[in-house]
């Protein structure tokens, strides 16, 4: 699979990792001498990750006294580390994965006069959100290789996984003393520049419902670390290679499965980088917020899908032109007290579109923001005599 390597790279939400499963289940060659090699086929089944994913969903089951099942809480959700806790353990907001129209109803300059809309799935993107925290583990992992490939732009690709665990008396200590325990060890496994994601817990069972308290740190690092056995005599520190990184998937990949079940905390970062990939040393181009109209590059805004007697409505999923008699631009007026944004659904039973009105505070501020672009450029464009004057330059200087 063939992946872009340039800072504006987007990977796949739901891109499977072939990569996890040896991670975490060391799969031992027949013969020992002979270096194993894992092909596409062999390696395409279930990853930990989906198997984290699915487990932070697990849920008990609470029999009452007349004998009626109820679904409980999570096992998740009562793991509990020094203010540490499991990703996907907090409360969903509620519009989190309901579609959203965002669209640009500028026919004039659209091909075939028609509306651009781009529907797309709201999400929070927090790590505790039990819908929406995939979407967090994936966006982190974007970012992150976007670092390490910059990082290595004009250097040797060498990453490797590594698992450093503290001697069994480490979960009595706090997390800030573990922290700084790791400077220490750091400098004597000789890791100078590396990712690092803090696990406070390990699971009993292999399906990972059950976690327990056994502190440790998955780190990705650039280079050459110590001897395994050298390095314990000196620290009593656990060292242990995953496998080595060959690719800018594998990152990817990698980053999602130490983030699955990292510890999360208020305030707190779920990663952090040390060395010349920290953020004092690389500076990484962000990711442009704005959405446009790629005819017209007019800032895009919220539409209501409306029916009509011309159309059937649109797909939920749309992204591209569609008939202008089935959208309807969302205004804030002023003296509404109480606005709020139109969200979508599918109904199971019938596949109808559900619209839903909820308050979400970034897309009222979106609209406020845009609509008064939107009217200013539409009115500039209508004053125009010639239409296609507004493509030409404008003369600054004159030279003889």
């Amino acid at each position: 699979m063939n992946i872009q390597t340039h800072d504006t790279v987007r990977y796949p939400a739901l891109t499977q990792t072939k990569l996890d499963t040896r991670l975490e289940n060391q799969i031992e060659p027949q013969d020992p001498f002979v270096k194993q090699e894992y092909t596409e086929q062999a390696l395409e089944n279930p990853t930990n990750f989906q198997m984290y994913v699915k487990a932070s969903r697990a849920t008990k089951v609470i029999v009452d006294d007349l004998g009626n099942v109820h679904q409980g809480p999570t096992y998740w959700k009562d793991a509990e580390f020094d203010g540490f806790g499991l990703p996907a353990q907090g409360m969903a907001k509620d519009y989190c994965k309901h579609w959203i129209s965002y669209g640009c109803n500028n026919i004039k300059e659209h091909p075939k006069n028609q509306h651009y809309c781009q529907h797309s799935q709201k999400s929070c993107k927090t790590n505790s959100c039990p819908r929406c925290h995939v979407d967090w583990i994936n966006r982190q992992a974007n970012r992150s290789t976007q670092r390490f490939m910059k990082f290595t732009k004009d250097k040797k690709f060498f990453f490797r996984h590594i698992v450093l665990s503290p001697p069994p008396q480490a979960k009595n200590q706090s997390y800030a003393s573990l922290k700084e325990w790791l400077d220490k060890i750091l400098k004597v496994a000789n890791i100078k520049t590396a990712s690092i994601v803090f696990h406070p817990f390990r699971f009993y069972d292999n399906e990972k419902i059950q976690p327990y308290v056994s502190p440790h740190f998955h780190l990705i690092v650039y280079d050459k670390v110590t001897n395994t056995t050298e390095f314990y005599n000196k620290t009593k520190w656990l060292i242990k290679n995953k496998g080595d990184l060959k690719k800018e998937l594998d990152i990817f990949n990698c980053v999602r499965y130490m983030l699955s079940h990292a510890g999360i905390k208020k305030k707190t970062h779920s990663i952090r980088y040390i060395g010349d990939i920290s953020y004092r040393k690389l500076k990484v181009e962000k990711e442009p917020k704005m959405k446009q109209c790629p005819y017209c590059y007019l800032p895009l805004t919220i539409f209501h899908i409306v029916p009509s007697k011309k159309c059937k409505p649109p797909p939920i999923d749309l992204v591209g032109l569609y008939d202008p008699s089935c959208f309807e631009m969302v205004i804030i007026e002023e003296s509404d007290r109480e606005p709020r944004i139109p969200f979508y659904t599918i109904n199971e039973k019938t596949q109808e579109i559900q619209e839903r009105l909820l308050y979400s505070f970034e897309e009222l501020l979106h609209v406020k923001i845009n609509s008064a672009k939107i009217a200013s450029y539409k009115y500039d464009y209508d004053q125009l005599k010639f239409k296609t004057s507004k493509d030409c330059h404008r003369l600054v200087e004159f030279k003889i």
